[in-house]
């Protein structure tokens, strides 16, 4: 659909009306995505409220929300990691229908705003002490899920390869990206025909298969002193544990420092879960994946603000990426 910032402005403010406020709020466009991000701010003074997420039709169901915020509660109460918690409505409940001047229902959710920087680039020796505490704090994550009695339950997309970059791709096509070219088609098919290969020899077991974030690359990670916070579980549903691996790396994928994260991360990560030369093996798999998986989000959100900043040699990147895994595992 095609985004209009006034419409979408209208709904944030009427879901503002569904809240019992101490005060008076308005709501600030932050971000647009698969939904439309605004940050909510007190009138007298500024400061933030919340975080609102307005969400498009059809990208999720009630009750797939309705998940995500069960999940969210689960993590709050059992586990040391702090993530954004909803906050409820005048009626009780953590989401609310508003009604546009289209006649569809947009699904709305504030949650609690967490301060706090995201993992600096620039800075190496941080970022790396940053991605050990991310590896742990996805381990968390995914111990607490593993856990959890309803997690098999839970009404979320599974990510398999189908729904990344196959045929039934959530995100929309790979080969769709605007810079692609025949040449580059043809070899990254064949770059997937490994992945799939791979992932069938893989498996799903419960060691390496669960409930995951799916989408946690730098922009949904606050670090705040020696805390990292976790942002923006929009994504998560079911797949494959190295997912999460693959998606803290999004878009920085080829640049040189990304085996030290990575070590970083499996270091934290092997504090709370254990992590096998199985799966050691299929990390670059999981890595071109999700770069695969981005190529689709960048060609599918064009009217999305970093996309044409983020699009600037990705193509080349990628293919970079898929001529070291092909000599690898070709």
């Amino acid at each position: 659909m095609v985004f209009d910032k006034d419409f979408f402005d209208k709904i944030a403010s009427d879901a503002l009306l569904h809240y019992d406020w101490d005060r008076e709020t308005y709501a600030k466009l932050i971000v647009l995505s698969e939904n439309a991000t605004y940050m909510v701010r007190y009138q007298d003074n500024d400061e933030e409220a919340g975080v609102l997420r307005v969400s498009r039709p059809g990208y999720h169901t009630l009750s797939e929300l309705e998940s995500e915020m069960n999940w969210l509660g689960q993590i709050n109460h059992y586990t040391p990691l702090i993530v954004a918690n909803p906050i409820e409505g005048s009626d009780g409940k953590h989401i609310q229908q508003i009604k546009g001047s289209d006649g569809n229902i947009y699904y709305c959710v504030i949650c609690d705003f967490l301060p706090g920087e995201e993992p600096d680039e620039s800075n190496p020796a941080k970022i790396v002490k940053d991605f050990e505490m991310l590896g742990e704090t996805t381990a968390y994550l995914h111990r607490q899920a593993s856990i959890w009695n309803e997690t098999k339950s839970i009404d979320r997309i599974e990510w398999t390869y189908d729904n990344i970059i196959g045929k039934t791709a959530a995100w929309g096509r790979w080969q769709d990206f605007e810079q692609m070219t025949p040449d580059a088609e043809e070899f990254l098919e064949e770059a997937c025909k490994i992945i799939k290969k791979r992932l069938k020899n893989y498996g799903r077991n419960e060691n390496n298969w669960g409930l995951i974030h799916a989408d946690l690359r730098l922009a949904n990670i606050l670090v705040e002193g020696d805390t990292i916070k976790v942002i923006d579980f929009d994504d998560c549903g079911m797949g494959w544990y190295l997912h999460d691996l693959a998606s803290s790396i999004s878009f920085i994928e080829h640049k040189e420092i990304v085996p030290d994260l990575i070590n970083a991360w499996l270091k934290g990560y092997k504090k709370v879960m254990p992590f096998t030369d199985t799966d050691f093996e299929e990390i670059d798999t999981f890595i071109l994946m999700r770069r695969l998986q981005l190529m689709a989000w960048l060609a599918s959100h064009k009217e999305s603000g970093p996309v044409e900043e983020l699009s600037v040699g990705y193509l080349k990147g990628t293919i970079d990426l898929a001529e070291r895994y092909i000599r690898l595992f070709g």
